[in-house]
C-alpha cells in the first residue's frame, strides 16, 4: 500500500486538532505525517458553549456560536484539504462523540449541563469529520472511552507491547513533541490498517 491508502488518526481539543497519518509499505507501517491544526480564528473563544454563551443573552450567544461554528468549519476544511494534498489518506478515524448530534436550539443545549459540557468538543470533532467526508474520506469512529492501542493490537493480531513499541518508534521519527494525543491518533490509524501490517 502506498500513500494513497494512508490513514489519518485525529484527536481534537478546544481550538485545535492533532493529525497523525500512517501508511503501510511492503507490509511495514510508516509514519507519513504529524501536524497540529488550529481550528479557530483569532479573537474567537475556544469554548463558546461552555463559557461565553452562558454569560450572554440568547441572541448574542447564538450569534457568537454561529461565528465560531463557521470559523471552525472553514479551518477544518482547509486543514483536511492541505493534508490530502500532501498525503492521499483514504480514512480519517477519531473518537465517537458522546451524542449523535446536538439539539438545533442553543437554548436547549445551554439548559443541559451534560450537553453544554459536550458541545464544544463536538463542534470541533464533528466539523473535522464533516470536512473529511466532504473531501471524499471514509470517516470512522471508535468508542470514546476505548484505548486505541488495544484496538490496534486486536486488529494487527499482536500484543499491546508491540503496538506501543511501534508508536514509540513513530515518536522517535517524528521528534518532539510526541504527546499522548499523537500516540492515541497513531494507534487509531494502526487499528484501521490492521492485518495489512506484517509482524
Amino acid at each position: 500500500m502506498r500513500a494513497g491508502g494512508a490513514v489519518t488518526g485525529a484527536l481534537v481539543h478546544y481550538g485545535r486538532a492533532e493529525l497523525v497519518t500512517v501508511a503501510v509499505e511492503d507490509g511495514a507501517p510508516r509514519l507519513l505525517d504529524r501536524r497540529r491544526v488550529e481550528l479557530i480564528g483569532e479573537g474567537l473563544p475556544g469554548a463558546p458553549y461552555h463559557h461565553e454563551a452562558l454569560k450572554l443573552d440568547i441572541g448574542a450567544a447564538t450569534a457568537l456560536v454561529d461565528r465560531v461554528r463557521r470559523s471552525v468549519a472553514e479551518r477544518a476544511g482547509a486543514a483536511i484539504s492541505t493534508m490530502l494534498a500532501a498525503h492521499r489518506a483514504r480514512v480519517l478515524i477519531l473518537p465517537a462523540s458522546p451524542y449523535d448530534r446536538l439539539p438545533d436550539s442553543l437554548a436547549e443545549v445551554l439548559s443541559s449541563r451534560p450537553l453544554t459540557r459536550a458541545a464544544d468538543g463536538m463542534l470541533y470533532r464533528e466539523s473535522l469529520a464533516q470536512a473529511a467526508s466532504a473531501l471524499g474520506m471514509d470517516v470512522r469512529r471508535y468508542p470514546r472511552n476505548a484505548d486505541p492501542a488495544l484496538l490496534a493490537a486486536e486488529a494487527m493480531e499482536v500484543d499491546l507491547a508491540g503496538v506501543r513499541a511501534l508508536v514509540a518508534r513513530f515518536g522517535r521519527e517524528a521528534g518532539t513533541p510526541w504527546r499522548k494525543d499523537h500516540k492515541r491518533a497513531a494507534a487509531a490509524a494502526l487499528s484501521v490498517l490492521g492485518r495489512q501490517i506484517r509482524p
